[in-house]
């Protein structure tokens, strides 16, 4: 099985660390995402503070990985004149990188959204104080599956077409 259907999000995880060299391997792998113009729009915040990810978990309903996740990676958006409206495109490739590379690792990870949503990203912009235009993406929470979970494959044939909609 390919890794692309092999990916799947893992929510709960062992108190195991995270490696840094796994650490370094999820960061070189988001930053090998393409990006318009090689504008590469990114900043990496790495969480391994128990203190921070348990408050982190507090942004939102969904964010609740994050109190057995051993380390967080967050995306950060920086500004760019080269290529503005592709930033958001380009991020989110460095964060399925990112994704892909803790499957490639035996790690789990789980996306948790958190821009455009206003909440998110001030609870995050309280937390880490963002210089001037740089905006928090998404929370990739990361660690040691705590259960295997096997991936669903989610090809659907009826959502394809050849040279025109609907054929």
């Amino acid at each position: 099985m390919s890794l692309m259907t092999r990916r799947t999000s893992v929510r709960e995880f062992t108190s195991q660390e995270v490696s840094e060299v796994f650490i370094k391997k999820l960061l070189i792998s988001g930053m090998q995402a393409p990006s318009s113009k090689n504008q590469q729009p990114w900043d990496f915040i790495i969480v391994d503070d128990r203190n921070l990810l348990d408050y982190m978990a507090t942004m939102h309903s969904g964010a609740w990985p994050l109190h057995t996740a051993t380390i967080a990676i967050i995306p950060v958006l920086r500004p760019t004149d080269r290529s503005p409206l592709m930033a958001v495109q380009d991020i989110s490739a460095a964060t399925e990188n990112i994704l892909l590379e803790a499957t490639n690792l035996d790690l789990g990870a789980v996306w948790i959204g958190v821009y455009p949503l206003e909440e998110r990203v001030a609870h995050l912009g309280e937390m880490f104080a963002f210089p001037e235009g740089h905006v928090p993406f998404a929370v990739i929470a990361v660690g040691h599956p705590l259960k295997e979970k096997i991936a669903k494959i989610r090809y659907e044939e009826k959502r394809v077409f050849r040279n025109k909609w609907g054929k």
